[in-house]
């Protein structure tokens, strides 16, 4: 099957899976298309640099994103918690933002690595940018997945 297709059909399932498990739930459905356009819109903004930048830019930006997520993020929290401003939404919304394109910039190294097998052997070496780029979106579709999951159990724990 081609790679364009299975990274389309995971990225489909993916949202349809947080629409079925989340659509009734009091917390997590009002915000659902609000997680479903942020993931679909890293995606996009994740073919878009992989179009215009070479792979050394793509890994500086992923330096970039690291800096400011772990350490501006954590100043942001800090002064939401302190201050009685709305601004846990922002915090949130990059937050996902740029943990999910550091993920997908990290899964295109990984499949470059020619150290490490990927988990199929059909992904196995990726013969071309655009292969890893699509399996990376398949890829973190498939981690998306995993995270309604996690986060079912955890709204299910309280």
């Amino acid at each position: 099957m081609n790679l364009k297709v299975i990274a389309f059909l995971t990225w489909l399932f993916a949202l349809g899976i947080w629409q079925i498990l989340f659509n009734a739930h009091p917390i997590v459905s009002e915000i659902l298309w609000e997680i479903h356009t942020i993931f679909t819109s890293v995606i996009a903004l994740y073919i878009l640099l992989n179009l215009v930048v070479t792979e050394k830019t793509l890994n500086f930006i992923k330096i970039v994103f690291r800096i400011v997520f772990k350490v501006w993020l954590i100043i942001f929290i800090a002064f939401s918690m302190q201050k009685s401003f709305n601004q846990r939404g922002f915090v949130l919304t990059i937050t996902f933002i740029f943990g999910y394109l550091e993920g997908l910039i990290d899964l295109n190294l990984w499949l470059d690595d020619t150290h490490s097998t990927t988990i199929l052997a059909v992904w196995n070496k990726p013969n071309s940018k655009n292969d890893k780029v699509t399996i990376s979106i398949a890829l973190i579709a498939a981690i998306h997945i995993l995270c309604a999951f996690i986060a079912l159990l955890f709204f299910s724990i309280g």
